[in-house]
């Protein structure tokens, strides 16, 4: 079939069209009435366009449809423009998108509609924390307008009226909720002062906690912790526990409550000195520093006493940690292991006391009491006369209250009842005290360990041997052919 030459609309028919030749465009397929014009057409992007649609063995375009293929391109890269300086932030998550669909992905996503509900509800505690404070301050501003002031030239101009709560006004909700408290028919208005106090301090610890979040410099964050020490709550190691809101009559029955209910194990109980001391530090850990008893700052923090509550019984953390030596050295004060250190040498009881300084002058040192005959060194070592070295290398116990000494031999016997206690009770018990009191005792603790380690895995690989029968270290086969 024979290809069809058009003329383009745009060129000019000479007046002797019949006689004069046509220049053609095979790509194309259009002729030409002059050289002029076919070179023209060379030159343009029409005929390059069907010159590579030529070379794919496609047909030919026309003029008009190849104008229209140029418009509709060039209006995409507009829109592709557009598209490229596209940015949306989303106030919410803190995040910029450079293409819209992204962003509206984005938007639909359940991390965002999560986020955006949290800080809406933050928002709203905020409002009404906000509107709460007002209406309280409202309401001290109308009972102070109601309060009558004093005659003049009375006694009472110096001295101010103490307000009391039934100066201020209860709504119409808050009376009929209280009517039920009210007995023999006295119209009067009783405020429990207890939950108000925690009501506030709720309050006040909340709003220290939105201040160290907004804190910029190390000044506002000293103090802002400052004011939380201050309004945190103090836990009584007499009546109250250290892991439930539970409440004792005496500290030995709060020792048996956490002891029973939740498997509290004090280490190296016969060493201590101060029982009642240990068990106030770690209730003012708990509740002041809001720190767990056994990650011991090592986890995430916490920010309130029923949050560490909630952590260390959730996670079965109602223990002491005593397993690293920070740990240890963190309550050390309250031990004392001076029963289970070797004894001095002889040479070292006669040494020289006074301590002369490079400057000539003499160190203010303790110096032996010639009526006890015995020395007193600043960390509480006492140091006898060598004529009487066998009373002092006698073991005598401790000096401790007659209540706690009690309250430590009854914990001991139901350490020692229980079985539940016996591993932790042989792992604490004098080991890691006499060891760490030895000259390097901390190396030869981690040679202990390190040897400990070696058996295991010496015993995983025997068992692992034995059960495979792979005892042998070379393969023979048995049957040769």
């Amino acid at each position: 079939m024979d290809s069809v030459l058009t003329v383009p609309s745009g060129s000019s028919i000479p007046t002797n069209a019949q006689n004069t030749p046509l220049f053609t465009c095979i790509a194309c397929q259009v002729a030409f009435y002059s050289a002029e014009q076919q070179r023209t057409h060379y030159r343009s992007d029409w005929h390059r366009y069907n010159l590579k649609r030529k070379v794919a063995d496609l047909p030919p375009v026309t003029a008009e449809s190849f104008a229209q293929r140029v418009l509709s391109q060039q209006a995409q890269a507009v829109e592709n423009t557009k598209r490229a300086e596209f940015s949306a932030d989303c106030s919410v998550c803190k995040k910029t998108y450079g293409t819209e669909n992204s962003f509206n992905n984005h938007l639909n996503s359940k991390k965002h509609k999560e986020t955006e509900a949290r800080m809406l509800r933050r928002m709203q505690e905020d409002e009404d924390v906000r509107a709460e404070q007002e209406a309280i301050a409202e309401s001290i501003a109308a009972a102070v307008a109601q309060v009558p002031g004093p005659a003049e030239g009375s006694a009472d101009d110096e001295q101010p009226r103490v307000l009391k709560a039934t100066d201020f006004p209860m709504s119409d909700e808050e009376s009929d909720e209280d009517s039920g408290e009210i007995e023999d028919g006295e119209q009067s208005m009783e405020v429990e002062v207890g939950d108000s106090e925690e009501l506030v301090r709720r309050k006040e610890e909340r709003e220290i906690k939105r201040q160290l979040h907004q804190a910029t410099t190390e000044e506002e964050v000293v103090k802002l912790l400052e004011k939380k020490k201050a309004a945190a709550p103090r836990l009584s190691p007499d009546a109250d526990c250290i892991f439930c809101p539970h409440q004792s009559d005496s500290f030995e029955s709060n020792m048996e409550h956490m002891s029973l209910a939740h498997s509290l194990f004090v280490p190296d109980l016969e060493f201590i000195v101060d029982l009642r001391g240990l068990i106030k530090y770690l209730a003012d850990k708990v509740s002041v520093a809001n720190v767990c008893l056994y990650c011991n700052g090592r986890g995430r923090a916490l920010q309130s006493l029923e949050a560490v509550r909630r952590h260390m019984l959730d996670k079965g953390h109602t223990k002491i940690a005593y397993e690293t030596e920070i740990d240890i050295l963190e309550i050390s004060d309250f031990y004392d292991f001076s029963s289970t250190y070797p004894d001095a040498d002889e040479a070292d009881a006669d040494m020289q006391l006074d301590v002369v300084r490079p400057g000539g002058r003499q160190s203010a040192a303790p110096r032996m009491e010639e009526d006890e005959g015995e020395l007193v060194l600043p960390s509480g070592t006492r140091i006898g006369h060598r004529s009487l070295q066998r009373y002092y290398k006698q073991t005598i116990p401790s000096e401790q209250p007659e209540k706690e000494s009690v309250v430590i031999h009854k914990m001991l016997t139901n350490y020692a009842n229980n079985p539940e206690y016996n591993n932790q009770l042989i792992q604490s018990s004098r080991n890691r005290a006499v060891i760490l009191a030895q000259p390097n005792g901390q190396r030869a603790w981690k040679d202990i360990a390190t040897f400990k380690e070696n058996r295991a895995r010496q015993n995983f690989q025997t068992r692992v041997g034995v059960k495979a029968n792979r005892l042998q270290i070379f393969y023979r086969e048995q049957n040769p052919q």
